[in-house]
């Protein structure tokens, strides 16, 4: 028999694939009638066939689906472990309830969203002076934090609006089945880890990525396959393993808050030490240096790994901070 707590296809598992698949076939569905319905769809297909709007594109597909996969299996998850349950008597009826508000949800965010985005791209448009002689930040820098600003309240209308949506969800079934809660193990917590570091990787890219574009104009695709999808492929595995390494091994009290909190903590603290020794580097370097390593692929490519040797640092750093006191994980054998 399989300890339906240590299953695999658990309940919180399953509701958070549910969420994947409906954030997926939101996206195609929007972006399809985009390209065949509304006026100048062929301008749109067009665009969309360019490697500079196909790859930001789907970055923002896989960070919106990854957003919402984690929420969904926290939210559910803790629900499930308050209740000291694996299973409710009516799940019929909790992934209706879960898949109607999800939907509705997800259409009010991106309409409440868009009308935000345009309503501060106007006020910066009107203003761009004033915003210049008040903080000193050009017309790019402007654009920048207004992007950067809208990208973090909807990942924080999303997570709320999930956690809540799941609540309700919740209200709707009572708890089932034998007693004792989800497990959360080791690999749970790596995993939760590495996909928060996807999840900001892919937004600061989506961000910054245009301003990005202008310092090379001759990318293609490879490039931006590279940037936008495999790079965060990669970073995420090595997260992922290198948490699965050092994590304590059993983890404790600790639960999905804090290894969203590592990921966070390992994520910033590498872009810190990133934009730190990059000065350093840029300020040890003449002219003909630097313009020889911006034509370098070896140069790319050391820096693609002192950035995933400086992720892995965050993340061993973020375990000492947030595991303090725990044992290292020991092989077993």
């Amino acid at each position: 028999m399989t300890d339906p707590a240590r299953s695999s296809y658990s309940l919180a598992w399953r509701l958070a694939l549910t969420a994947v698949f409906l954030r997926l076939a939101y996206s195609a569905l929007v972006q399809s009638y985009s390209m065949l319905a509304l006026p100048r769809y062929e301008h749109l297909q067009e665009m969309y066939s360019q490697p500079q709007f196909l790859a930001p594109l789907l970055a923002h597909i896989v960070a919106g689906a990854a957003i919402a996969g984690l929420a969904t299996w926290g939210a559910m998850r803790g629900w499930l472990a308050r209740h000291d349950t694996t299973a409710v008597d009516e799940p019929r009826k909790l992934y209706g309830t879960f898949i109607a508000l999800f939907l509705l949800y997800t259409l009010a965010v991106a309409a409440g969203m868009a009308f935000l985005q345009n309503t501060l791209m106007r006020f910066v448009m009107d203003n761009l002076d004033v915003l210049q002689e008040r903080f000193g930040v050009g017309m790019i820098g402007q654009f920048l934090t207004l992007n950067i600003i809208t990208k973090l309240v909807t990942i924080v209308l999303e997570i709320i609006g999930i956690c809540v949506i799941v609540r309700i969800a919740a209200w709707t079934v009572q708890p089932a089945g034998p007693a004792g809660g989800p497990a959360y193990e080791r690999r749970h917590a790596a995993w939760v880890t590495g996909l928060t570091v996807l999840v900001w990787q892919l937004t600061v890219s989506i961000s910054v990525g245009s301003f990005l574009q202008m310092q090379a104009p001759g990318a293609g695709w490879t490039e931006f396959a590279l940037g936008y999808l495999a790079l965060p492929a990669v970073l995420l595995a090595l997260c992922v393993l290198v948490c699965l390494k050092t994590l304590p091994r059993p983890i404790g009290t600790a639960r999905f808050g804090r290894a969203v909190a590592h990921g966070t903590i390992a994520f910033w603290l590498a872009q810190a030490l990133g934009i730190g020794l990059g000065f350093l580097v840029v300020r040890a370097m003449t002219w003909g240096q630097l313009i020889r390593a911006s034509e370098s692929h070896a140069a790319a490519v050391m820096t693609l790994l002192a950035y995933g040797a400086l992720l892995a640092l965050g993340c061993l750093i973020g375990r000492l901070v947030l595991y303090r006191g725990a044992k290292a994980a020991t092989p077993q054998g």
